[in-house]
This record gives structure tokens, sequence and C-alpha cells, in this order.
């Protein structure tokens, strides 16, 4: 009866140990192994696009996620990623959340089944982006431009309201003032056609812009891909 126990007890003991064991090699290989293959995607998107990158992933079981190389959950922020509408180049900060991702060619490569980016553009490159001065004016933004009426040089202050339609930037609900002065719609839609056309933002494929928000520091652009090849953007 005695031995029974001891037995017992020795069993319950060995198990604890076993337990512990995992435990500790669990969280060693959810922080080191999470480590490595964050170092190694972003190694491979700067080696096959030149893209200067960070990593991370956020799945809670990594070991698990790991031994099947298969992710639920990656982030990648991209510092400059090199963009060109209206044959102008930016490079805006860019965050990109990937979900459904399969690594492959030892995690060279990692391909989301659906991606969301989040591009960042202050207002200096949203001047360059349309060619005029643009700030922003709460929801919307104030643009300045310039025309020669009969070689007079007029400045003109344009308010709109910045919107994604079909995947471009469309300006909305523009009003003209030349000098202070209101000018009437029917002029205001013939001075301001070059500024109130559609713009594609020269986003990289399969990324499409889907939303957008105005902040005092910059113009945040949403858009969704599916089929992302991270390791390849640029």
């Amino acid at each position: 009866m005695a031995d029974g126990r001891r037995r017992t007890r020795r069993a319950l003991i060995a198990l604890a140990v076993v337990g512990a064991l995992l435990a500790v090699l669990l969280g060693v290989g959810n922080t080191t192994g999470r480590q490595y293959v964050e170092n190694k995607a972003a190694q491979a998107i700067l080696q096959r696009s030149g893209l200067v990158s960070s990593v991370s992933i956020t799945d809670d079981l990594f070991v698990v996620s790991l031994l099947r190389q298969h992710f639920d959950n990656v982030d990648v922020d991209f510092p400059a990623l090199p963009i060109s509408a209206r044959s102008r180049s930016l490079t805006p900060k860019v965050s990109v959340n990937l979900t459904d991702v399969v690594a492959t060619d030892n995690f060279s490569r990692l391909v989301a089944g659906k991606a969301t980016a989040v591009a960042s553009l202050t207002w200096s490159q949203v001047s360059t982006l349309a060619g005029y001065s643009v700030s922003p004016d709460g929801t919307g933004i104030v643009v300045v431009v310039t025309y020669d009426l009969y070689g007079i040089k007029v400045t003109g202050t344009v308010t709109a309201t910045p919107t994604i339609t079909a995947g471009q930037l469309v300006l909305a609900n523009t009003t003209l003032k030349v000098a202070g002065v209101d000018v009437p719609n029917a002029i205001t839609a013939y001075l301001l056609a070059e500024v109130t056309a559609p713009v594609d933002l020269g986003l990289p494929k399969p990324f499409v812009a889907t939303s957008l928000a105005v902040t005092r520091d910059a113009l945040t652009i949403t858009a969704v891909g599916t089929d992302v090849d991270a390791t390849a953007l640029g």
C-alpha cells in the first residue's frame, strides 16, 4: 500500500517536472524562435525589395504556428515605402497587418491571405503629390493654387473633403475663393478641373485604397490586398 502511494507520488512529481520543462521550452521557443523568424523575414524583405522593415509575429502559440509554418497575425512596418503618383515619387511610412500568412523557403517568403496597409503621408508629402500647397482643415483640406489671368497672377484658396473612390483619391465638396471672394460654381468647376482630377495613388499591387483620414500631422490612407507577398513589396 505504501509502495503504491510512493510510486504514485513519484509519477506525479515526474509529470510535474516534465510539465515544467515543457513550459520552459515553449517559453524559450516563443521568445527565441519568434525573434529568429522575425529577423529572417525582415532580412528577406531587405534582400528581395531593398526595403528596410521591422517584423512582429503576434501569434500566442508561436511554437505551434512555427511547426505549421502558418501564422495568424504578422505586422510589418516600413519606415519608407516608395510609391509613385502623377509622375512624382514619395516614401511614406507604411504599416502592414498580415493575416493567414504562409511561410516558405526557410521563412524568406511570407504570403498573406489578406493584408491591410496604412500609409501615413505628411502634409509636405501630400503637397508634393498634389503639386500644390496642401494643409489640413479639420476633417478636410485647404489647397492654395495660383492662376495666371491675363498676365496677372492670382492666388486662389480651395477647401475640399478628400475621399477614396474606386481606389483613387478624389476631392469632394470643393469651394474656391480668389482674393477672399467666393467664385461661382460654374467657374469653380472650370478652374479646379486639374486640382479635382482623381489621383491614382500608385500603391504596390495588389493593394487598393479603401479609406482615408485627415489628422493634424498626416493624411492616412488605408488599403487592402489579398494574396500579398510581403517580401516582394516596393
